[in-house]
C-alpha cells in the first residue's frame, strides 16, 4: 500500500505541476502549430519567411498558406528570403546538403512570385552569409567573410566579416573588411589579448575551434542594414548609406560610413548576441531609432565582451542619438513569465504601420505580434520542419510582414 500511495502521490504531483504551467501561460502557445492566437488589432497583411524544409511561405493573417516557393535552381534549398517592394523575393540558395554552414549560402537570387530568377550573385571569394538587403539604388548589400592572416589581430588564422554591395551587374562597387578598421571598434586590451591568441576551445564560447586550416569566426557579423534616405537624421553618422552592422561575438552594434569607411557609432554591451538591427524609416513609430532584437544568451565564455548572461530575450527600440531605451518589449509585457520569450540566435523584429511590431522568436519557430503597450495579437508558430535534420527543427531565420496587396494571387 506504501508503494501505491507514494506513486499515486507522485502522479498527483506531476498534475499539479502541468496544471500550473498551462495556468501560468493561460493558454497553449508554443507546442501547437500554425495559427495559435488571433485577436482584433493586427495588422492586415502577409508573413514572408524561409521555412528550414527548404521553401518559402507567405501566410496570411488567418495562418492560411497563401503561397509556397520553393527553389527555382536545381538541387538546392531556399535559405533565408525577404520580400521586396517591387514584389520580388531576396533569397539565399544552398546546395541541398551544403557544407557552408547554417547560415551560409552558395548564392543570392532575386526572383519573381511565380519562381523565375531576375537576378543571381554568386562569389568565388567570399563565403556568403547570413543578411542581404536591396538598397533603394537597386545595388544589394551582402554580408561576408574571409580567411585572412592578419598577425597584428590573430596568431591564428581569421575568418574575417566583410560587406559588400554589388550592382545589378554583378558588380562589386563597394567593399568593407572588419580587419582593416577593427581600431575602431575599440575592443578593450583583454580582448584583443584573447583574439590574438585565439579563443580557447576547452569551455563553450559560443565559436567554433580554431584549426590549422581555417579561419576562427572571431567576431561573427550576422546582420547589416543600409541607413534609408527616410530615417530622417540630420546628424552625419546616420546618414542614408551608411551601414549598421551587428558582431554577435562581441554584443556590439556598428555605424559605418560608407565614404570615410570608418565607425562613426557604436554601442558594447547595450545587447547580448543580438540580431537584425536596423534603422525604422518613415511613416512608422519610432522613425530614425534602431530597432534591434536582443537575444540573451546563457553560457558561460572566455571573451571578456560576453561574460554576461540573460536567460530571455528582449527587443529594443534605441534613439542612436544618446543609446536610450525608447520601447522595449520582453514576455512580461504581455503578462507572461520572463523566461516565456526567449530565442537564444537568429530571430528579428519590424515595426508596422499601425504601431505593432512584428517579432520572430526564430528558434522556436514562433512569430508574433505585439502592440506598442505588449499584448500579443497574433501568434504563429512554423508547422514547416527541417525533418531530414540530425535533430529536426522549425527555426526561422527572420521574418517580414507586407501589405495585402504585395501578393500575386
Amino acid at each position: 500500500m506504501g508503494i501505491h500511495a507514494s506513486v499515486r502521490r507522485l502522479v498527483f504531483g506531476l498534475a499539479i505541476v502541468l496544471a500550473v504551467k498551462i495556468a501560468t501561460f493561460g493558454h497553449t502557445s508554443v507546442f501547437p502549430v500554425g495559427l495559435t492566437l488571433s485577436r482584433p488589432g493586427v495588422q492586415p497583411g502577409y508573413v514572408v519567411f524561409g521555412a528550414p524544409d527548404g521553401n518559402a511561405y507567405a501566410i496570411d493573417i488567418k495562418g492560411n498558406v497563401a503561397k509556397k516557393w520553393s527553389s527555382p535552381e536545381p538541387n538546392t534549398d531556399l535559405a533565408y528570403t525577404r520580400p521586396l517592394d517591387n514584389g520580388n523575393l531576396l533569397a539565399q540558395v544552398r546546395l541541398v546538403k551544403s557544407q557552408s554552414g547554417a547560415a551560409g549560402a552558395d548564392s543570392v537570387i532575386e526572383m519573381t512570385q511565380d519562381g523565375r530568377v531576375v537576378w543571381k550573385y554568386t562569389d568565388r571569394v567570399r563565403l556568403l552569409h547570413h543578411d542581404m538587403e536591396r538598397r533603394s539604388n537597386g545595388n544589394t548589400l551582402i554580408v561576408c567573410s574571409k580567411d585572412l592572416d592578419v598577425p597584428q589581430i590573430s596568431r591564428k588564422l581569421l575568418t574575417d566579416d566583410c560587406l559588400i554591395e554589388v550592382d545589378p551587374s554583378g558588380k562589386v562597387v563597394w567593399e568593407w573588411q572588419t580587419a582593416d578598421h577593427i581600431d575602431d571598434l575599440e575592443l578593450p586590451h583583454e580582448v584583443r589579448s584573447e583574439i590574438m591568441n585565439g579563443y580557447p576551445s576547452g569551455r563553450r564560447t559560443g565559436l567554433p575551434a580554431p584549426t590549422a586550416t581555417k579561419g576562427f569566426d572571431y567576431l561573427h557579423m550576422n546582420a547589416a542594414s543600409p541607413i534609408p534616405e527616410s530615417a530622417g537624421h540630420t546628424d552625419p553618422r546616420f546618414k542614408p548609406g551608411n551601414v549598421i552592422a551587428s558582431y554577435r561575438f562581441i554584443n556590439t552594434l556598428a555605424v559605418i560610413d560608407r565614404d570615410t569607411r570608418k565607425i562613426v557609432w557604436k554601442t558594447a554591451g547595450l545587447t547580448i548576441g543580438q540580431h537584425n538591427p536596423h534603422f525604422i524609416p518613415a511613416g512608422l513609430a519610432g522613425t530614425g531609432h534602431v530597432l534591434v532584437f536582443d537575444n540573451g544568451y546563457v553560457d558561460g565564455n572566455t571573451n571578456p565582451f560576453r561574460i554576461s548572461s540573460r536567460p530571455y530575450s528582449r527587443v529594443l527600440e534605441i534613439n542612436p542619438l544618446d543609446n536610450s531605451t525608447a520601447w522595449e518589449y520582453t514576455a512580461e509585457n504581455s503578462n507572461r513569465p520572463i523566461w516565456t520569450f526567449f530565442s537564444h540566435y537568429i530571430s528579428g523584429a519590424q515595426r508596422q504601420s499601425n504601431g505593432n511590431t512584428l517579432i520572430c522568436e526564430g528558434s522556436n519557430g514562433r512569430i508574433f505580434e505585439v502592440t506598442p503597450a505588449g499584448e500579443i495579437v497574433w501568434e504563429y508558430v512554423n508547422p514547416f520542419p527541417n525533418l531530414t535534420a540530425k535533430i529536426p527543427n522549425s527555426t526561422i531565420f527572420r521574418a517580414a510582414k507586407v501589405p495585402e496587396g504585395w501578393l500575386k494571387r
